[in-house]
């Protein structure tokens, strides 16, 4: 009788797993299925039994499948979403903080012989999640129960909104970090929308964490427009001691608001109440009508490439409206997919390695080739995000990527981060 089994037993979802077949017949075709139902998401592969009678995934590589070559992760990197499941409906069910569950269904010689169940945890059992309602702050933290003086983290999402990066908190919190998931618009009593958002919110927020018992050096992780909040308050804040910035704008860009495109003409943020100067705009006729069609017909717009011919138009100008990073006191790693198709990650990213190493400031910057938008993520999650609808702007995108190319950026950046935040976060 088959037997299935999943290493480790229980974990969180970051931490490394893989699956084991054993009790079959040596020789035999063994298909495993590995069902997401959080996720909404499924991936198989096809084995064949060793001399022992056993599959180890972590050794073996599939003889068909929904991957290739031999990979521990590759039954939960390679699950493909549902129809109407995507990587925004991903973010949003993750959010909830909820166990991630699974089915394992093992098919030998086409007769299903065996079935787990099994979760990952988004929550370590020792963290403390506390809602935050403080002034104009809104967002949650996580700490470690008695947590004194840790090292700690702002996160910060992109466009989508809302409170919606939770989970990147409590992992963060799981490798023994202070985090605060911190909303900044499209949640509670907060704008609606990603225009005027002050940069003081966001250096208040830092000062609020370092005030906190729990806390001690404090740097901010973003994603996306997050990360351009992020890169911003690093260069206004002199107590931000790292910055994350994955998949970043390093230009101060315009606004979003749903399906009022002319916010794009907005700042999205302010400084001392002054609105910080755009992007260069990257709606030439060409990309006008690209969105337009995208827009009426369903079809996933790709913005990267308008967004380059802006840059290439603008020139020398894009230095007035480049974040001034170089005025960062603290750490600063830089995160881009080169198949980005949302927007040019890696040149934003080069724009502002260009700066930092003029002022002869000390930085990284990971780029991943066959990597998207969503490759900054953390591993273990399905990674065929090429495209999703929006949950802001009611549209689908491109997102770009490979499966295996955001898999491999995503297992290979998320050590680093904790690494990276932990040398420049801890007091010695």
């Amino acid at each position: 009788m088959a037997i299935i089994s999943v290493t480790p037993r229980e974990a969180l979802l970051d931490q490394p797993m893989t699956l084991e077949v054993s009790g079959v017949r040596a020789g035999s075709r063994v298909q495993v299925r590995v069902r997401n139902h959080t996720l909404r998401a499924e991936a198989s592969a096809t084995y064949v039994a060793d001399d022992n009678g056993t599959v180890h995934v972590a050794t073996q590589a599939p003889i068909e499948g929904d991957y290739e070559g031999i990979d521990a992760g590759g039954l939960f990197w390679s699950a493909r979403f549902d129809s109407g499941a995507d990587a925004a409906t991903m973010i949003a069910a993750l959010s909830s903080l909820d166990p991630v569950t699974y089915t394992a269904t093992v098919i030998v010689d086409g007769v299903e012989t065996a079935r787990l169940d099994f979760s990952r945890a988004l929550l370590h059992p020792r963290t403390v999640r506390t809602p935050i309602r403080d002034g104009r702050l809104r967002g949650t933290l996580f700490a470690a129960e008695g947590a004194a003086h840790s090292p700690a983290v702002v996160v910060l999402g992109g466009s989508d909104g809302g409170d919606l990066y939770t989970w990147v908190a409590a992992l963060l919190a799981a490798h023994g970090f202070t985090a605060l998931s911190l909303a900044y618009f499209g949640s509670d009593d907060l704008p609606k929308s990603l225009i005027e958002i002050p940069v003081e919110y966001f250096v208040e927020a830092v000062n609020w964490l370092e005030a906190r018992p729990e806390a001690g050096e404090v740097g901010v992780l973003g994603f996306s427009r997050g990360a351009e909040a992020a890169l911003l308050t690093g260069a206004t804040c002199p107590e931000v001691r790292a910055v994350v910035a994955l998949v970043p704008g390093t230009l101060t860009g315009g606004g979003v608001s749903g399906s009022d495109f002319t916010a794009m003409a907005k700042p999205a943020w302010t400084l001392e109440g002054a609105p910080l100067p755009l992007l260069p705009p990257p709606w030439d006729p060409v990309s006008m009508k690209e969105a337009q069609e995208a827009f009426s017909t369903g079809k996933p717009l790709a913005a990267r490439a308008g967004i380059l011919r802006a840059l290439e138009a603008a020139g020398d100008r894009v230095n007035d409206v480049a974040i001034r990073v170089e005025r960062t006191r603290g750490a600063i790693l830089l995160m881009s997919g080169e198949d980005d198709q949302l927007w040019p990650s890696t040149r934003f990213a080069e724009i502002a390695e260009q700066r930092l190493t003029a002022a002869n400031f000390p930085h990284e910057h990971r780029h991943y080739s066959n990597a998207g938008h969503f490759a900054c993520l953390p591993p273990n999650l399905p990674a065929a995000t090429a495209t999703a609808r929006h949950p802001v702007v009611p549209m689908l995108f491109a997102f770009g990527g490979t499966p295996r190319g955001n898999a491999a950026a995503a297992a290979d950046l998320w050590p680093r981060i904790v690494t990276f935040l932990r040398k420049h976060l801890t007091r010695t």
